[in-house]
């Protein structure tokens, strides 16, 4: 079981290495970074709240690239399974030397998500199907779009077997994202990261992604805070 996992997990590293280098690739000459919060609220043992706020910088000083806020509502069927369907308002900037920019594009984003968490030992993976139809607008035109996407995630602890309170732990994925109304590649994302678990609820990821769309691959540091939330109540 644990060796079918691992093949899974390396097959998609290397569907992503090979969309990365079929085609000759350019090189973004700055470095970005993503600033980022997740949480997770549960407010029942089959249901929760989910909201995120990201902020993505062209360089490492702050250039806005993006801005995005997401909310959803998850259903948990059973521990390793979650639906979700939520909205996203996303904002991109154009690329220049100021910090205060004018707006390009607005996009609000209707998404549903199955996840679905499995482990054998010391690994742990994540798998993430998620579809997204998306209002795009900018001082032109406007146009609807949708997408889908794929996530591959695997977690290993390094100082516990399980990661739990003030576990130290690596993480890493690939995501795949798929036009169904365009072209059918849209980008692909390879992220690594050295985490701490503080408690059971947040834990601090410090990595590196690397971001290509069409045939441009862009580099990102990330800092993400999972800061979450139980307001169950305890005879649940």
């Amino acid at each position: 079981m644990c060796s079918m996992k691992l093949k899974t997990f390396l097959i998609v590293l290397t569907i992503a290495y090979f969309s990365n280098t079929l085609y000759p690739q350019q090189q973004s000459s700055s470095i970005g970074n993503w600033g980022m919060i997740f949480n997770q609220t549960k407010l029942h043992n089959k249901w929760s709240l989910h909201n995120e706020v990201q902020f993505r910088s062209y360089t490492v000083n702050p250039n806005t690239e993006q801005l995005l806020l997401r909310v959803g509502v998850n259903f948990h069927p059973s521990k390793n399974v979650m639906l979700t369907a939520g909205y996203g308002w996303i904002t991109n900037y154009k690329n220049d030397e100021g910090i205060i920019k004018n707006q390009l594009v607005d996009e609000q984003r209707l998404w549903q998500q199955l996840s679905l968490k499995d482990s054998y030992g010391r690994f742990f993976i994540e798998h993430r199907y998620r579809m997204e139809e998306r209002w795009i607008t900018n001082n032109l035109n406007s146009e609807y779009k949708n997408r889908i996407r794929y996530l591959l995630r695997l977690s290993i602890p390094i100082n516990n077997k399980q990661i739990s309170k003030n576990t130290i732990f690596f993480t890493a994925y690939d995501e795949l994202f798929v036009n169904l109304t365009t072209q059918p590649f849209d980008r692909n994302r390879l992220y690594g990261a050295l985490a701490f678990q503080f408690n059971d609820l947040t834990n601090l990821q410090i990595g590196y992604l690397a971001q290509t769309v069409s045939t441009t691959t862009k580099h990102y540091l990330q800092l993400a805070l999972n800061y979450n939330l139980d307001f169950r109540q305890k005879s649940e």
